[in-house]
């Protein structure tokens, strides 16, 4: 197939895998209650005074978007394994890669409507500009980053008894850069300084990173 038609393919792939994921919402309710249930009670067991909010919003932050984005891309290809699609599509002509980024693409369309809410009601309970272009671009990139990762992940074929437990624990030391990139990026843009670029590049380049070893390691997954 060319690229065109591999385009074509994945766009329809792409809208697939949105409708699969709006009839089957439990992972993403899941993912959405706990992500305001710990940003409620961050809100209400620290006494946070203004300069205090911004020194530990940035770690409270992505710790909440780290653990809700792997909890609910975690079954991203359970769905089509149980039912063979997964199978199917594999030894159809459709590109492995173009399999990967339609999954990835849905994922991270799915987890930024929850973080970007999320940060509307963050800048409510803490009364800090969570709103703002520049966070927004931090939180669109390290999103990408750790989907990317947790994406292909999920595509291994762990035992169905432990694999949800074993994600976490074969996702979270891969994306410790990512996490420290993205919380300095967060903090330097919520103090407003200058030395934010650095770690928003920084970032950038372990996004990329992760989604070209991910989509190259995808064919191999199983």
């Amino acid at each position: 197939m060319n690229l065109s038609t591999q385009l074509q393919i994945g766009g329809k792939l792409l809208n697939a895998n949105l409708k699969q994921a709006w009839r089957d919402k439990t992972n993403w309710i899941t993912a959405g209650m706990f992500a305001v249930t710990a940003l409620l009670l961050y809100s209400f067991a620290f006494n946070l005074t203004t300069g205090l909010v911004r020194n530990l919003l940035p770690g409270v932050i992505w710790t909440v978007f780290l653990f809700s984005g792997i909890f609910a891309t975690g079954q991203s290809f359970q769905h089509d394994r149980q039912n063979g699609i997964l199978d199917a599509l594999k030894i159809s002509p459709i590109h492995p890669m173009t399999i990967y980024i339609a999954k990835t693409l849905a994922n991270i369309l799915m987890l930024l409507l929850i973080e970007f809410a999320l940060l509307l009601g963050a800048t409510i309970l803490f009364s800090e500009p969570l709103f703002t272009p520049q966070l927004l671009l931090i939180v669109t990139i390290g999103t990408i980053g750790y989907t990317a990762l947790s994406t292909l992940l999920s595509a291994i074929n762990l035992d169905q008894n432990n694999g949800g437990l074993l994600l976490p624990v074969l996702a979270l030391p891969l994306l410790v850069p990512l996490l420290i990139a993205s919380v300095e990026a967060t903090s330097a843009s919520l103090q407003q300084e200058a030395g934010t670029a650095p770690w928003i590049l920084l970032l950038s380049l372990f996004t990329i990173w992760s989604t070209a070893i991910a989509t190259l390691m995808f064919p191999l997954a199983d």
